[in-house]
């Protein structure tokens, strides 16, 4: 049973304490950080420029902790300059061996995880960073191996606390570019990419609008995949479900945690990764609350769809207007 962030009777005065009692519990399932992880940090080198698909497209290397650099497309859109900075979009890849090229390639899945090129066809800039166990840096191997290796050189931290590190450090390095907005930054993605949306979302507050696509997983019923097939993404979590069979954070917390920000869903009723839809309205219901009491109901929405695990065009479309509203 999902239950309540907020009770009938608790105030907006109240709520500011009430989310960092929250922030705090999920963040510690993170893991253990390495040492100055919250300080910005945007160290980072350019690789190669190109055009593709009518834009230029920037590949950067960026630090990221200790010996670890990640890569990132950077994807100009017409008229960006210093005169003219543009609004920034994070676009999150799934679980697909290309890591980020997934996000800017049109043969993905029909180009229907084409984030990327869209949006900077709208006039965004995009970023389309690596997410650990995926992409070149993964050198061929496969992301159980490379989760393996990454636990016995951090057993106190997560594959989802370093993604997390990964994208604020993209953040960092978008902040320095001259030719991006400041004020705040999107995010978008689908399946593994739509789960690091969703974390991303709640605990990086530079993060303004946010579209999260079959990335709420609920722990409550995604127990057995999560710890079959993916034990080293939270490991704190997966000790403590073992032991305890409830988990210590749900994802109607991890939502709640966004609020007042613009966060739509886009979850299909027919997914075979994660049929329980209902879990996921439960969670959405949950977190509605909060966003109620503190008088921005219309920033959490939800998209029910049948076309299964993926984001067809009118889907797409309606994340793309969403953007639109909320960083232009």
């Amino acid at each position: 049973m999902i239950g309540s962030v907020v009770l009938p009777d608790t105030t907006a005065e109240e709520w500011p304490a009430i989310r960092q009692r929250v922030f705090q519990r999920l963040w510690s399932f993170m893991g253990v950080f390495p040492e100055g992880y919250d300080r910005p940090m945007a160290r980072w080198e350019e690789v190669r420029r190109y055009e593709a698909y009518g834009f230029e497209h920037i590949l950067i290397r960026y630090f990221v902790y200790g010996d670890h650099w990640n890569e990132a497309i950077v994807v100009v859109p017409a008229g960006a300059s210093p005169e003219n900075p543009a609004p920034a979009v994070l676009t999150m890849h799934g679980a697909n061996a290309m890591g980020k090229e997934s996000s800017l390639d049109p043969s993905v899945v029909g180009g229907n995880r084409f984030y990327g090129i869209e949006l900077a066809r709208r006039g965004y800039v995009t970023c389309s960073p690596d997410q650990y166990c995926f992409g070149p840096l993964a050198g061929g191997r496969g992301p159980k191996e490379v989760g393996v290796d990454f636990h016995r050189l951090h057993p106190e931290w997560s594959l989802d606390g370093v993604r997390l590190l990964e994208q604020k450090r993209a953040l960092d390095v978008l902040e320095t570019m001259p030719f991006v907005r400041s004020g705040g930054f999107g995010v978008m993605g689908n399946s593994l990419g739509g789960r690091a949306t969703s974390h991303l979302a709640a605990l990086e507050d530079r993060i303004v609008a946010a579209v999260s696509s079959t990335g709420v997983s609920p722990n409550l019923v995604n127990a057995h995949r999560s710890i079959i097939k993916n034990p080293h993404n939270l490991p704190l979590l997966i000790e403590h479900m073992i032991r305890t069979n409830v988990p210590p954070w749900e994802y109607n917390e991890l939502l709640a945690l966004c609020a007042p920000r613009a966060v739509l869903l886009l979850e299909p009723f027919n997914d075979p990764y994660n049929p329980q839809i209902l879990a996921i309205f439960a969670c959405v219901q949950s977190a509605f609350r909060v966003y109620q009491l503190i008088g921005a109901p219309a920033n959490l929405q939800i998209v029910v769809h049948g076309f299964g695990h993926d984001t067809p065009g009118d889907v797409r479309d309606y994340a793309y207007r969403w953007f639109d509203a909320h960083l232009k």
